[in-house]
């Protein structure tokens, strides 16, 4: 390695240089505040007259050097040297407005003499910003071609340029005292030593991710042809399959495939590099290959695109349920049968349905850790030669090594349904009983929505219906989620009737097109929806559901007991999971319908969620409040009141933390077991199970 300081137009100009960006490097992602930042820098400069460090450019020497022409294939730096190149332009062109001379900018810095047309712009970009780039080099941009950061930040430097009150001419002689650190690496061959460099770079832009990381690692040469080829032919495809912000996430569960074991996020790379890349048996054109087939069967899943109606049905009714800790397996699966063996796929991912349906009803675990495990042992046993078939896959989940990874027979799942269910595993439990019941008959599941019979928001007549507040909080608190009182509806139903008197409601329900729904309307016992007859319905339901979704065969074999039944494991859970020990580790964020919200410490969990769900419903929240649902056991506040855990009164709080956007506070001296369990009840009464992860001891 070699290391000098130049000036950034030292290092730029000289005769016929090309600047290589690899196709496996970031596109350019400066942001109008970056290049202000450049551009202040460079006035502060002038006005002091001294120099300023701008950072390091390190790069390595390609194998087509030659006498003609130097290549540099660009490591770091890539994104100021653009930068740099983008303001040279918007300086030459605005000389030319003026009529001044433009110092030769293009000749000394933008374009070389040599190298043919393929080397003409001597940096040579990655292909999503390469014909933006050589449009602006070459002047041929047009006011209103602002469709990516090359050509906005191109436009922003004319727009700056024209606002300063500095001439051009000594703008431009200023960016001489912008220094750089010239670093070869000399590296030859050692393509090794490249990669530890992008390993340890801590750039001035975004922290590269575990795809970023994997993608220089996988198409890393010295010979750009060679790096254009594997690129263009595998990386692109991939990311054109899955897109760029689900590589990181695809490659894990890719390599959890391959190595059967789980991993955090904050080591997807290391492991990537460590277990499977640097496996003397396997090329990276063999891996990319694999990732390209792989990558297609993830995006089934992603996107429910795939060509398979059938299938695609079954992966639909699967995401309902949040099954995306099964990804691993299901890459696994669709690889070795989709082609040949569709029939038999099709029954093991009903089997999948039916055993993550009553796995996540009856709230095993949560669906953390523990189900990781049992995806990572059916994996080693599928690769250890155990054969994909319905039968062999039904008997290993019956059989699980673990109580917390368990299939849940009848008399469990039967409480589950009657207690209390998430509305959209209902709506996918429903419709798939409803098929069960009319011999599959194809119900669009995506055109279903859930109503509650007991209605959720109750009107003066529901409340005098019930006998008075009291008694109508008890019948909504006893029975508003469970499986008797849901029913799946077409979209055409108005949700207007939902709060309405029984009897105008039973008439609409009368026209409904499932059967499961308008079978009430029809059956004169149900002419009252009161406790005897909810009861009633809630029984018939839950038996029902249990015939249509299949239950665990019975067992051959003993729980293992030498091994505790689960071991945390830093990762994403479910926010409803209170099971799983997390004491002593710190949460990193909160997600909720894809959205994160970063916490730094327990105490922070309750307040994010309340102020998410205060967004989502702020009446249904301000009730929460107002009739103290979430409590503490004792009573030391106010005498006739057990102690809030949320108030607009913050005295009655031990350590009051303000919600954000609310008037209210919530409690902040309590524990991880605690928070969990408020969080827990809050999404309840939401009815918002699945919607919540929490991420715990990871950087996310």
């Amino acid at each position: 390695m070699k290391a000098s300081e130049t000036n950034i137009l030292k290092f730029i100009g000289g005769l016929d240089k090309v600047f290589i960006i690899p196709p496996f490097q970031r596109n350019y992602e400066w942001s109008f505040e970056q290049c202000d930042e450049l551009f202040e820098d460079i006035i502060s400069s002038y006005k002091s007259k001294k120099t300023h460090y701008l950072g390091n450019i390190v790069y390595y020497e390609g194998k087509n050097n030659g006498a003609s022409f130097s290549e540099f294939i660009l490591v770091d730096g890539q994104q100021r040297v653009t930068t740099i190149l983008l303001l040279l332009c918007a300086i030459r062109d605005e000389m030319k407005r003026q009529n001044i001379p433009d110092e030769n900018i293009t000749i000394r810095y933008l374009e070389n003499d040599n190298g043919g047309d393929l080397y003409r712009v001597r940096l040579k970009q990655t292909s999503y910003d390469a014909d933006s780039f050589n449009m602006v080099v070459k002047g041929l941009i047009k006011e209103n071609d602002k469709k990516n950061n090359i050509i906005k930040n191109y436009f922003h430097f004319i727009s700056l340029l024209r606002e300063s009150t500095i001439p051009l001419k000594d703008i431009y002689n200023t960016i001489t005292k912008l220094e750089v650190v010239d670093v070869n690496l000399q590296i030859e061959d050692n393509l090794e030593a490249v990669q530890t460099v992008f390993e340890k770079i801590n750039s001035t832009g975004k922290r590269l991710s575990p795809a970023d990381l994997i993608r220089n690692c996988l198409l890393l040469s010295n010979s750009i042809e060679e790096q254009e080829l594997l690129y263009k032919n595998y990386w692109i495809k991939i990311e054109r399959t899955v897109s760029n912000e689900n590589i990181s996430r695809f490659a894990r569960d890719f390599l959890v495939m391959k190595i059967f074991e789980d991993v955090e996020q904050e080591k997807i790379y290391k492991k990537f590099k460590d277990d499977y890349v640097n496996q003397p048996e396997i090329t990276h054109v063999e891996i990319l290959d694999e990732m390209s087939r792989y990558s297609k069967y993830f995006a089934y899943f992603k996107f429910e695109n795939c060509e398979n109606e059938k299938i695609n049905k079954i992966i639909v009714m699967l995401n309902l349920l949040k099954t995306d800790d099964l990804m691993p397996l299901y890459l696994c699966l669709f690889d070795k049968l989709y082609i040949n063996k569709t029939r038999e796929l099709e029954k093991i991912l009903n089997l999948l349905f039916d055993y993550m349906a009553r796995y996540r009803v009856c709230a095993v675990s949560g669906g953390g850790g523990a189900m990781r495990t049992v995806v990572n042992q059916l994996l080693r046993k599928i690769d250890g030669g155990l054969e994909c078939t319905y039968d062999n896959i039904y008997f290993e989940l019956s059989n699980s090594s673990s109580p917390a990874g368990r299939f849940p027979d009848d008399e469990e799942f039967k409480q589950s349904l009657k207690e209390n269910v998430n509305v959209n595993y209902a709506r996918a439990i429903l419709v798939k009983t409803e098929e069960y019941e009319r011999c599959n008959i194809p119900v669009d599941i995506t055109k279903v929505t859930m109503e509650h019979l007991m209605p959720q928001t109750f009107s003066p007549w529901w409340i005098s219906y019930y006998g008075g507040e009291e008694k109508a909080k008890d019948m909504r608190n006893k029975y508003l989620n469970c499986i008797g009182n849901l029913v799946p509806m077409s979209q055409g139903y108005n949700s207007k009737n939902s709060n309405k008197a029984w009897g105008v409601k039973l008439k609409h329900i009368a026209d409904v097109q499932f059967v499961i729904t308008n079978e009430i309307a029809k059956n004169d016992k149900y002419r009252e929806w009161k406790e005897e007859s909810i009861k009633d319905r809630n029984e018939e339901i839950a038996n029902r559901v249990c015939k249509a979704i299949t239950a665990p065969l019975k067992r051959t074999r003993d729980y293992d007991t030498k091994a505790p039944t689960f071991e945390f494991e830093a990762g994403v859970y479910d926010m409803s999971d209170d099971i799983t020990p997390m004491e002593g580790e710190k949460p990193t964020l909160i997600r909720f319908d894809d959205k994160e919200y970063a916490v730094t410490k327990w105490k922070d969990v309750i307040p994010t969620i309340c102020e998410i769900l205060y967004e989502f419903d702020g009446k249904k929240f301000d009730e929460i409040v107002q009739q103290n649902t979430i409590h503490k056991s004792t009573s030391t506040k106010i005498s006739d009141m057990k102690d809030p855990i949320l108030s607009e009164t913050p005295s009655l709080l031990n350590s009051p933390v303000t919600i954000k956007n609310t008037k209210y506070y919530a409690e902040g001296n309590i524990s991880s077991s605690r928070a969990r369990c408020y969080a827990k009840q809050l999404i309840e009464i939401y009815d918002l199970v699945g919607w919540f992860q929490i991420a715990v001891g990871e950087n996310n």
